[in-house]
């Protein structure tokens, strides 16, 4: 039986990987998960915070958060962070859910954000619970920002959905 001599065509960055990898063996050439970093700060500081509450005999108060789509009340996201932050016997406040128009640019342009953050800020929340990580941005070097301001401040983020990594997709 005779082997196959399809060849598989290779197109833009394929090619040129391949090319480099050929001509520049010594090169080793890994693709960076930057989420997979920021993941571990995120997690990093919400344990700081709930084990430190534990300790103090305290429940976490947090904040939800969501965006609107067409002036639309983002009920099932509000809702969703709401289940997960009971699951978790974190307490949220009345007067703590935080919603802004979707499309609105980076975090530090956004008023419900901004009034989140100032609730962590004041000590009158100790986090916020948003569905995804694109909600506090789609940009890592922004949600980077925004970790490391909730981790200076004693404050953290909750995930619904945790960051997704490039090899899980």
């Amino acid at each position: 039986m005779r082997q196959s001599t399809t060849r598989r065509i290779q197109f833009g960055a394929d090619t040129e990987h391949s090319v480099d990898v050929r001509l520049r063996p010594a090169r080793v050439c890994f693709a960076t998960d930057t989420h997979g970093p920021l993941a571990a700060t995120r997690r990093g500081y919400l344990e700081q915070v709930v084990d430190q509450l534990k300790v103090n005999g305290r429940a976490p108060r947090v904040c939800l958060y969501a965006h609107s789509v067409r002036g639309q009340r983002p009920n099932a996201s509000l809702e969703a962070a709401a289940t997960f932050a009971g699951h978790q016997n974190w307490q949220v406040g009345s007067g703590l859910i935080f919603t802004d128009h979707h499309g609105l640019e980076g975090p530090s342009s956004r008023p419900g954000w901004l009034a989140v953050r100032e609730q962590v800020r004041a000590g009158y929340a100790d986090g916020v619970v948003v569905v995804t990580a694109t909600v506090v941005s789609t940009h890592a070097e922004e949600y980077q920002r925004e970790i490391n301001w909730f981790g200076h401040h004693w404050g953290f983020i909750g995930l619904v959905i945790p960051e997704i990594r490039k090899d899980q997709r």
